[in-house]
């Protein structure tokens, strides 16, 4: 069992909140693990201890307010929640610019009276007393001045209402999947998308966990579900690069399912030079995966051939449609979609050069469109 460093009385909110801050930074260029690891060896702290505080800061049924609200009104860096032992609960900006913490339950009773003040509507009845949790459906950003009620609040355009303010992201996601599975997913988009209201997927600062990019992939396939490929596109983007990043591993098959996801979100956007690449990476990771002939190789197969012929490429995209099906026959002669597949290359003979007014789908694994 990971043993974690003995109580010093050197530690100090500016130390603690330095560690945290190095953490998230590295786990910008390593996986959050990795990330502790290497922090806690350069400060001389045991991993455990840095994860706990790493942990602490980041938790979300923990927080007295969101996580990644708050920022320093001096020197407008984040603020990072503190707790020593023996000590009440602080925020403080790191690396500090010399302003003393802030007590964290201050600052959570500040932010509750505002938000019950301007949009009460957004806090259901009976949760008032959580009312600071729902912080991230109004406000975009809480600049922290010389107190816990000097606060400086930056409104989004439009609020939203918060769905599980204190759910985990991992408890979040397997929520949304279940929400999606059963066919509802209005529900499951206010679900994920409650947890995601802090990321800027255009930013260049990816996620730190898989929880999170697995999230934001979800939240890219269920948009697209929904007809508005466009807001789902910098989602796809990030959740693929947030886990190819995490991971390090293509071939990985949350990876796979993460470019998946792109590249249905290039095609349904009409992007399909985009997505014709990402479905040639996704047949190369498949068939490194699984082989050349297993059903995801040979359903990217079909897709891509369905691009193409969107694209305008009918020859190459009969003659790859034609191989996928011979292969297709040879490796699994009873399936189902092999008639799709003949379906999908009569309708290439058919069909008039130029993007089919639907684009046409193919499956050859057990659900449909999952390629």
């Amino acid at each position: 069992m990971p043993t974690r460093t003995p109580a010093l009385a050197a530690w100090t909110p500016a130390f603690v909140a330095e560690v945290v801050a190095a953490s998230i930074e590295h786990a910008a260029v390593h996986a959050l693990h990795q990330a502790v690891r290497d922090v806690a060896r350069n400060h001389g702290l045991s991993p455990a201890t840095v994860e706990e505080w790493v942990a602490r800061a980041r938790a979300v049924q923990a927080a007295p307010v969101p996580p990644d609200l708050l920022a320093c009104h001096t020197c407008a860096r984040s603020m990072i929640l503190i707790q020593l032992p023996g000590c009440g609960r602080v925020y403080l900006c790191s690396p500090s610019c010399g302003r003393a913490p802030v007590p964290a339950d201050e600052i959570r009773d500040a932010v509750a009276a505002v938000v019950l003040h301007r949009t009460p509507h957004l806090v259901p009845p009976g949760k008032t007393s959580q009312a600071a949790s729902y912080a991230l459906g109004p406000i975009r950003r809480v600049a922290v001045g010389a107190t816990g009620t000097d606060l400086h609040i930056t409104w989004r355009a439009v609020s939203r209402q918060i769905t599980g303010p204190m759910m985990a992201m991992a408890q979040r996601l397997h929520l949304a999947q279940r929400h999606a599975a059963d066919n509802t997913p209005e529900r499951a988009i206010d679900v994920v998308h409650s947890g995601l209201l802090h990321v800027d997927p255009t930013s260049g600062r990816l996620a730190v966990d898989t929880a999170t990019a697995r999230a934001a992939a979800l939240l890219a396939a269920l948009t697209i579900t929904s007809g508005d490929p466009a807001a789902a596109l910098p989602w796809a983007k990030w959740g693929h690069r947030s886990l190819r990043h995490l991971l390090r591993d293509p071939t990985n098959p949350e990876v796979r399912a993460a470019l998946r996801v792109l590249a249905a979100t290039h095609r349904a956007a009409g992007n399909l030079t985009a997505a014709a690449d990402c479905y040639s990476d996704l047949i190369r990771h498949h068939t490194q995966a699984d082989g050349p002939y297993a059903l995801p190789t040979l359903a990217a197969q079909a897709t891509l051939a369905v691009v193409l012929h969107e694209h305008g490429r009918q020859e190459p995209a009969r003659q790859l449609l034609a191989r996928t099906i011979a292969d297709h026959r040879r490796a699994h002669p009873h399936h189902a979609a092999v008639a799709r597949m003949a379906a999908a290359r009569y309708r290439m003979h058919t069909t008039a050069t130029g993007p089919p007014r639907h684009p046409t789908r193919i499956a050859t694994s057990a659900t449909p469109g999952n390629s």
